[in-house]
């Protein structure tokens, strides 16, 4: 057997394989989707019980590498090439913990600055010299108010800081009590495929490990032997079946061939 033959059988031999066991798979689909439903459901009830909601609120503002007070007819290509490298200050300065915690007490919060910088995060929008600092927290009234107060402090101190540069605020924080985080569905749909792969898994391993022979083409691919004969199960035959029916005689039940009855009254 050259090597395009043995490549043939062996796909032949994996398609051989791989089939029954997707029949299996197709005859448990119920039982699939059932207990995929089952944790899905126990996963999405679990995280509205377990997991707080969010809420965000957060400002956008533009940098430039001009005081606020400073006038200017146009903008160079190397102005903005300047504002953009700043920006990036600008983002790691925002989270520092001077401009926190002076918003923080603006508005008689006294927090950590490590937990106050877990609620605070920044973006820098496309890669321009527009970034947004968000606030997160399980009270929307609270990061509603904390973003007004870095968006009232974050430039002040910024022109402080980076001396010949200015921040000016394009967007105000606003008050939102909808969700923006987790997706309780989202968890659902995680605990639905998780259960699912479970009994996908567990059925397979099922498969594998039975040994037992299912019919007499698994004799011939597995033990290269010939069917000489088979023995039909005679307990899933119908009464009816074939030429025999059933009779009692005696207190007896026996099988009597119906072609036999026949003859039998045709002569008498």
């Amino acid at each position: 057997m050259n090597k395009t033959e043995r490549k043939k059988a062996e796909a032949k031999e994996l398609e051989i394989n791989i089939l029954p066991l997707l029949k299996e798979l197709v005859k448990k689909l119920w039982l699939i989707v059932l207990v995929g439903l089952i944790v899905g459901g126990a996963v999405f009830a679990g995280a509205k019980v377990l997991i707080k909601p969010s809420y965000r609120s957060g400002f956008t503002a533009y940098v430039n590498n001009k005081q606020s007070k400073q006038t200017t007819d146009y903008l160079t290509s190397s102005d903005v090439t300047a504002a953009k490298q700043l920006v990036l200050t600008y983002q790691s300065i925002l989270k520092s913990n001077s401009i926190l915690t002076a918003a923080a007490e603006s508005i008689g919060v006294d927090m950590s600055y490590e937990s106050l910088a877990k609620r605070v995060s920044t973006e820098i929008k496309d890669e321009t010299e527009i970034i947004a600092v968000y606030v997160v927290d399980t009270d929307p009234q609270f990061a509603y108010d904390y973003a007004q107060a870095i968006e009232k402090t974050a430039p002040v101190y910024m022109s402080q800081i980076v001396e010949g540069s200015s921040m000016k605020i394009i967007d105000i924080p606003e008050y939102s009590d909808k969700r923006y985080k987790p997706s309780y569905l989202r968890y659902g749909i995680i605990g639905f495929l998780i259960g699912a792969l479970i009994v996908v898994v567990f059925l397979i391993i099922r498969y594998f490990m039975d040994d037992t022979v299912k019919g007499e083409g698994e004799v011939e691919d597995k033990f290269d032997l010939p069917i000489l004969g088979v023995i039909p199960d005679v307990t899933k035959a119908s009464n009816k079946s074939s030429d025999y029916y059933y009779y009692e005689q005696n207190n007896k039940t026996e099988p009597v061939n119906i072609s036999e009855g026949e003859q039998k009254n045709e002569e008498e």
